[in-house]
């Protein structure tokens, strides 16, 4: 019997669902069949919508293991990521790369037979953006990393638009721009309750280089701009009042918990407004469509 069958147990599923990341991949996927509905897809195709959110999730998926693969040193360091699983050994690095190729090859496939070489093309250029260019580059370039870095992450709803249309529109091209804005704010809160983590990893996340205060103050700036381009679809003619009642009340809390925690001092708030910004992003888009289908 090899060290590798000692080591790591053949069956571990959960270390395995671990590496994908799944509580990212299911807003991803949200976002992306949110603007899969309102291309209209999931009345006239139904199926190709389907397989487009497994292609776009696989290859998501593959980002997420290829990004703790290359992370693995940096993760040991810090106590948010200290449990995962090739931190713990629970996978070799080996056969972790081994399933991220999987997932990469099966998500291509699919989007390549069953949809069109466009949604390939894009969903591939976001996998190579986030897996190796923000992983090992941009991530270690200054404050702005998660600015630039939100792009991956920003671009399901336009992903899961070409998966189904085959072209680029404006509306889905609004969505990212939402969750463009979004990602600061939400991953800088997340930053201020971590960032003895981010220092002792040697990452110049906002709070390490400017300070807590000075990320605040953006905190506050960027949830004013997110209100703001968060009704782009109801002032562009694509959606209605319902989803304009629903992105004004959520941007106002957003905004309440943002200035909560920009007078917190003792940063209690970070985690909180975290949190809040995650229900914030899955409410917004569950209510884009129900705004077609009420109204």
């Amino acid at each position: 019997m090899s060290t590798d069958s000692l080591n790591y147990p053949k069956s571990n599923i959960n270390a395995y669902l671990e590496l994908t990341k799944p509580s990212i991949i299911y807003l991803l996927v949200l976002t992306a069949a949110t603007s899969m509905f309102l291309a209209g897809s999931f009345s006239t195709n139904l199926s190709q919508a389907l397989t487009g959110i497994l292609g776009i999730g696989m290859i998501a998926a593959s980002s997420a293991a290829i990004n703790q693969i290359l992370d693995v040193s940096i993760d040991s360091k810090m106590k948010r990521t200290g449990n995962r699983p090739l931190v713990r050994n629970l996978i070799s690095v080996k056969n972790a790369s081994v399933f991220a190729f999987m997932l990469f090859a099966v998500g291509s496939f699919i989007l390549l037979f069953f949809n069109n070489v466009l949604a390939w093309s894009l969903t591939t250029l976001t996998w190579i953006f986030y897996a190796f260019f923000y992983t090992k580059i941009l991530k270690f370039t200054g404050t702005q990393n998660i600015v630039i870095g939100g792009l991956a992450g920003a671009m399901p709803p336009l992903l899961g638009w070409v998966a189904v249309m085959g072209s680029i529109d404006i509306l889905p091209l609004l969505l990212v721009m939402i969750i463009f804005v979004w990602t600061p704010p939400h991953f800088w809160a997340l930053a201020i309750d971590r960032k003895s983590d981010y220092e002792e990893a040697g990452i110049p996340m906002m709070p390490v280089v400017r300070g807590i205060e000075y990320t605040k103050i953006q905190i506050v700036l960027y949830s004013f701009l997110l209100l703001a381009v968060s009704w782009l679809p109801f002032a562009t003619g694509y959606l209605g009042t319902f989803y304009l009642t629903v992105s004004s009340s959520l941007g106002a809390v957003f905004i309440c918990f943002a200035f909560a925690l920009n007078f917190d001092k003792e940063n209690k708030k970070a985690i909180p407004f975290f949190f809040y910004s995650i229900f914030y992003l899955t409410v917004l888009f569950i209510a884009m469509p129900l705004d077609r289908i009420l109204f």
